[in-house]
C-alpha cells in the first residue's frame, strides 16, 4: 500500500489565491509608478532652473502676471457653481426615479452617457448657434460655461450619486420618514442626504476636478480660465506651467483629505450619541 505524504501538498484554491494576490500587488505597484513618476517629473522640472536644484522663481513670475489671479478665481467660481447645479439637478431626479419610477433608471443611465459620445466642439457649435438666435449675450458671460460643465460631468456625477442611492433602501427610508409625519423636503434633508455624504462628496470632487482641468470648452468660447491660462503660459514659460499643474493636483488632494476628515468628524458625534442612547435604553 502506497502512503502519500500530504504535508507538502497545497490545495489548488490556495495556490490560485496566492497568484491573484501577487498579480494584484504587481498591478498596484505599476499603477503607483505610472501615477507618481509624471508628478515627480513635473515637480522637478517646474521647481528647478539650470544651476539651481530647487527654486520658486517660476511661481514668482506667475504671481506677477495680471492674468493669473482672475483666471484662477473664475475657475473656482465655475467649479462651485457647476457642483451645486449638478447636485441640485441629480439628487431630486435620482431620488424620484429610485422611489417612483425605477423602470426609467436604465433610460436615465443611458442618457447620462451621451456627453461621452458628443465631442466638445460639436456641443459648443450647436449651443452657440442656438443661443446666438435666442439669447445673443448669454455666451459672452463666463457663467455660460456652467451648464456645459454640468453636462460634461454628468456621466461621473450620475454614477457616483446613483451608486450611493443603490446602497440604501430608499423606499423603506422614505416610507418610515413620511409615516412619522415628515414632508418631502424634511425627509430629503434629515433622512436621505446624511446617508449620501460619501456619494455626494465623490460626485463633488469629480465635478471640481473636471472643471479645474477643462480646456476645450473655455478655449472655444474665448473665456479665460485657469486651464486656458496654463496652456497660454506654457508656450512661453513651460516650467511655470509644470509647477502650476503640480500645485493644482496637490490642491485637489488637500481638498479631498479635508472634506473626508470633515465628513468623519461630523459623523462621529452622531455615532456616539446613538450608542449612548441605545445604552441608556438598554439599562432602563
Amino acid at each position: 500500500m502506497v502512503v502519500l505524504d500530504q504535508s507538502n501538498v497545497r490545495p489548488a484554491s490556495s495556490r490560485t489565491d496566492a497568484r491573484c494576490s501577487w498579480v494584484q500587488i504587481v498591478i498596484f505597484i505599476v499603477a503607483l509608478v505610472l501615477f507618481f513618476v509624471p508628478l515627480v517629473a513635473s515637480a522637478s522640472f517646474g521647481f528647478s532652473l539650470p544651476g539651481q536644484p530647487f527654486t520658486l522663481d517660476s511661481l514668482a513670475l506667475v504671481g506677477r502676471d495680471s492674468a493669473f489671479l482672475p483666471g484662477l478665481l473664475a475657475s473656482i467660481q465655475l467649479a462651485i457653481l457647476a457642483t451645486l447645479c449638478s447636485l441640485a439637478l441629480l439628487v431630486p431626479t435620482l431620488l424620484w426615479l429610485h422611489i417612483r419610477a425605477p423602470r426609467l433608471l436604465p433610460v436615465a443611465e443611458w442618457l447620462s452617457v451621451v456627453p461621452y459620445v458628443i465631442p466638445a466642439i460639436a456641443l459648443v457649435g450647436g449651443a452657440s448657434l442656438f443661443f446666438r438666435a435666442v439669447a445673443p449675450g448669454f455666451l459672452v458671460s463666463i457663467y455660460s460655461l456652467v451648464p456645459f460643465y454640468v453636462v460634461l460631468a454628468l456621466p461621473l456625477t450620475y454614477r457616483s450619486i446613483d451608486a450611493g442611492m443603490r446602497a440604501l433602501d430608499l423606499k423603506t427610508l422614505y416610507s418610515a420618514s413620511t409615516s412619522l409625519g415628515a414632508g418631502a423636503f424634511h425627509t430629503l434633508w434629515r433622512a436621505i442626504l446624511p446617508n449620501l455624504k460619501a456619494a455626494l462628496l465623490s460626485a463633488s470632487l469629480l465635478c471640481v476636478a473636471l472643471v479645474l482641468g477643462e480646456f476645450a470648452l473655455a478655449s472655444l468660447l474665448l473665456h479665460s480660465t485657469f486651464p486656458v491660462y496654463m496652456v497660454q503660459i506654457g508656450a512661453s514659460q513651460p516650467r511655470a506651467a509644470a509647477a502650476l499643474s503640480f500645485l493644482s493636483i496637490l490642491g485637489t488632494w488637500v481638498i479631498l483629505i479635508a472634506l473626508s476628515l470633515a465628513t468623519r468628524r461630523s459623523a462621529s458625534p452622531r455615532t456616539s450619541r446613538t450608542k449612548h442612547a441605545s445604552l441608556k435604553v438598554g439599562k432602563e
